[in-house]
């Protein structure tokens, strides 16, 4: 006959298991307000690593990248129309973001405050081109801070431009409507105070180190910035789908 082994349910024994189960239910807990979303926004696609605190409070950390077209002509202010440089490239968006989130009714509304880790900007390059807007081609020349300047002159125009904040404070508002125990559908409206564009310009002729051609430089760099204000407040939405863990 086979004798298997008796196990004792004793009260130290029955203390342990129910300690035990009581331990693998908070690791549950916890790991479940773990969450992992990937989204798309104005400000690019891009991923969030998210964590509830409690049912009120939450922090989630994310990075999003983006690069798209940027053509950039400023206003004629000289009067010849077809003689303003146009700048051409490419507008990176490269930002991080560390946010607060608050549910003010523990439920899936949220007021999130939080900063943008900003490193967008562009590098556009550039040159004179003959001006063709008259019925015969005048001289190779182009605007530059409101007077035209020989292209002989300019050479070829390298412009950057980046934003004064590189922390950039964020405000906003959302939702994370639950599908089920761990798929989740979020959506974020907020902006970003990205601050003031700053242009540099260089050139590879001899206006970047003439004093009355630089001015005029300097000019043109003032003129971008300002028509650059409307990005100073960046408006920023958001749709991601997520996955608790």
């Amino acid at each position: 006959m086979r004798y298997l082994p008796r196990f004792n349910a004793t009260p130290r024994t029955l203390k342990a298991f129910g300690l035990s189960l009581a331990l693998l239910g908070t690791t549950s807990t916890l790991q479940a307000e773990l969450s992992l979303t990937a989204h798309l926004s104005t400000i690019g696609p891009g991923i969030e690593l998210g964590y509830k605190l409690s049912p009120t409070f939450g922090v989630r950390a994310g990075w999003q990248q983006f690069s798209t077209d940027f053509d950039f002509k400023p206003e004629d202010e000289n009067g010849v129309p077809g003689d303003e440089l146009t700048y051409e490239g490419d507008l990176d968006l490269k930002n991080g973001s560390l946010l607060a989130d608050w549910h003010p009714f523990k439920g899936v509304f949220r007021l999130t405050t939080g900063l943008l880790l900003n490193n967008s900007g562009t590098k556009l390059v550039t040159n004179c081109k003959t001006n063709t807007a008259g019925a015969v081609p005048v001289a190779n020349s182009c605007e530059v801070g409101g007077s035209s300047v020989p292209g002989s002159d300019i050479g070829e125009v390298d412009i950057t431009i980046d934003f004064e904040e590189s922390i950039a404070p964020y405000i906003g508002f959302g939702w994370a409507f639950q599908q089920d125990k761990r798929w989740f559908i979020s959506a974020d409206l907020g902006v970003a105070f990205l601050g003031k564009a700053n242009a540099d310009i260089q050139t590879t002729g001899s206006c970047n180190n003439t004093e009355s051609c630089r001015a005029q430089l300097d000019d043109e760099e003032r003129e971008i910035e300002e028509d650059m204000e409307s990005l100073e407040f960046f408006p920023v939405a958001k749709l991601g789908f997520g996955y608790r863990f």
